[in-house]
């Protein structure tokens, strides 16, 4: 029988195997060819033929190219971070060029690009915003996975945390006493730059705060257990409707700081003008006394 051995890494086995030896399963499923993990570490194939071979080889090397370069992005998430990138970039440039305006002089000209510099910045964070529920829905709904699971990779620190907090809220809402085993996927800081390892300690020090039990399970994902104490109806999501109407109290408040400041310049622009009248009137007055001494003059 036809056999071929492929050497793979120790963090490589646990993507070969799978959870529960899933993928392994699947693998052997869809290509016919037996495989197992021998020392090594290495993936030994075993099969009928060499077609059964060679598709098998193929899926694994598969596997280990992803493990190596992995897309944690997905192609929607990756557009849309790259499009928050070059938001960052453009509001970068502004500030730069609204520094070089200020030291010539030019305070309006520096101003202007401040203002544009910020909306650059806004639209930076809304679009980091967007891209971080792609990348999420791609790591978790895409691959079918339920609201059992959460796999943070390809996320920032804060969206992670925002979004775990979210997925921890639907579960807790469940009726009273449902416990959900709830499976988190960190990750293990592989692929992070140093010093960047901090989804796994952070989500290790939100489930403590919260008072969640929880197992490490393996190098980067946690086991933990959310207990239900809700109706069994997750919390509403905000919409835009109620975001536009979270921000009309501001709005009003912008409107009547701006309408108060314009009745202070109303005020300040009358006394301005009625100090121009008194000292009309007071001319008037010089005027009429120098004219009235005039005609009393003996001649």
């Amino acid at each position: 029988m036809p056999e071929k051995c492929i050497p793979i890494t120790k963090v490589q086995i646990g993507h070969v195997v799978g959870k529960g030896g899933a993928t392994i399963k699947e693998l052997q499923e869809k290509t016919g060819a037996k495989i197992e993990i021998i020392d090594g570490p290495q993936v030994k194939i075993t099969a009928d033929d060499d077609a059964k071979l060679k598709a098998a080889e193929e899926e694994i090397k598969k596997i280990v190219a992803n493990q190596e370069n992995p897309d944690y992005e997905g192609p929607e998430g990756a557009r849309l971070r790259k499009e928050a990138n070059e938001l960052g970039d453009k509001r970068g440039k502004l500030f730069d060029e609204a520094t070089a305006k200020r030291n010539a002089g030019d305070h309006d000209a520096s101003n202007k690009l401040v203002a544009e510099a910020k909306a650059a910045g806004e639209q930076m964070e809304a679009k980091h915003k967007e891209a971080a529920r792609a990348i999420a829905k791609y790591n978790n709904e895409d691959k079918g996975k339920g609201e059992d699971y959460f796999d943070m990779h390809g996320l920032r620190e804060e969206e992670a945390m925002d979004l775990l907090k979210e997925r921890i809220a639907v579960l807790e809402a469940k009726p009273t006493g449902t416990v959900t085993d709830f499976e988190v996927i960190p990750g293990a800081g592989h692929h992070s730059a140093p010093g960047q390892q901090k989804l796994k300690g952070a989500t290790e020090a939100y489930l403590k705060e919260k008072k969640i039990p929880y197992e490490e399970i393996s190098a980067g994902s946690f086991m933990a257990k959310v207990t239900g104490s809700g109706s069994g109806q997750a919390p509403e999501k905000k919409t835009k409707p109620d975001e536009a109407a979270a921000a009309e109290p501001a709005a009003a408040g912008a409107a009547a700081a701006a309408s108060g400041d314009k009745k202070k310049d109303d005020k300040k622009a009358d006394k301005k003008e009625e100090k121009k009248d008194d000292k009309k009137d007071e001319k008037k007055d010089d005027k009429k006394k120098k004219e009235k001494s005039k005609c009393c003059v003996v001649m």
